[in-house]
């Protein structure tokens, strides 16, 4: 056995004497491309994101302009997002990722581009001559179409309303109740062919309008406390200083000397708010439904 041995032994010396050290294939795994990259315009910039991938340590994302013949470094680190708030508005950007793993680098994703549409900005108030609501935002580079949103504030639920065209920078609303009594909301996304903008800040300090004789409507929950009904039926100038609250059924919908609102059960009552001012009376319904 000994003599076997030294025979390996020797064999082997000579082979690594005659054609260097010996070495034995290993198999490299390769790294992955990030799946799921995703680019879109935000409040604060273009936000490109990507899924993790096993095992990453570092992520290198680049980015061009369409116009442009090779791609930059945008980022490097760890996170799997980045938010690029330095590009020109009106310019398309494409995007890519690799990742790391460790000094290992896998291949680019394909390419994803994005047109930087900045997020308009709304105001939206009622007209003295209670004409309508008008909304009025800046302009965005690049945008050719802008598309209004509205919601009743107590739905939270947005529809579009309308669509302008580029050097279109005002809508009025004359769809808007005159019975509802809550806030409405809107908001404006800039458009331009298959890419969009971030909405724009909501805005919904303006209200429907009150024709005398008609009851307005709030609509709340079972249990719910409605405390700031003063402040809304002062946008309908009810102007006295004094209120007497009535409710029609205290079963469905209780109402304190303060007209702090309380929806006992399910079912609709009418609220009657009555007033003076400089001589005048002032009545006021709301029809209140308990859901």
């Amino acid at each position: 056995m000994k003599i076997f041995r030294r025979t390996i032994t020797v064999v082997l010396a000579i082979l690594i004497s005659t054609v260097g050290v010996i070495s034995f294939p290993v198999s490299a795994a390769k790294v992955a491309a990030p799946k799921g990259l995703t680019v879109k315009n935000t409040a604060n910039g273009v936000k490109v994101s990507w899924k993790k991938v096993k095992g990453a340590t570092k992520y290198v994302l680049k980015y061009k302009l369409s116009t442009a013949k090779s791609y930059k470094v945008a980022y490097k680190g760890k996170k799997t997002s980045f938010t690029d708030d330095n590009l020109s508005p009106g310019k398309i950007y494409s995007f890519k990722v690799k990742a790391y793993k460790n000094k290992k680098a896998g291949s680019y994703t394909k390419a994803k581009s994005v047109m930087f549409l900045d997020r308009p900005e709304l105001n939206a108030e009622e007209l003295v001559d209670m004409d309508g609501i008008t909304l009025e935002w800046y302009k965005v580079k690049g945008a050719k179409i802008y598309k209004i949103y509205r919601s009743l504030k107590s739905a939270n639920s947005f529809k579009k309303i309308a669509e302008v065209k580029q050097g279109t920078y005002t809508y009025k609303d004359r769809t808007v109740s005159t019975e509802y009594i809550e806030s409405y909301k809107y908001y404006v996304v800039a458009y331009n062919g298959s890419y969009k903008s971030a909405k724009s800040n909501i805005d919904h300090d303006v209200y429907g309008y009150y024709k005398s004789g008609k009851p307005l409507k709030l609509t709340i929950s079972k249990g719910q406390v409605y405390s700031d009904i003063r402040e809304k039926i002062n946008s309908y100038s009810f102007l006295a200083p004094s209120i007497t609250w009535k409710t029609s059924d205290k079963n469905i919908v209780k109402v304190s000397k303060k007209g702090v609102i309380t929806g006992v059960k399910k079912g609709t009552a009418t609220l009657t708010a009555s007033g003076e001012y400089e001589g005048e009376k002032h009545t006021i319904k709301i029809k209140v439904t308990v859901k």
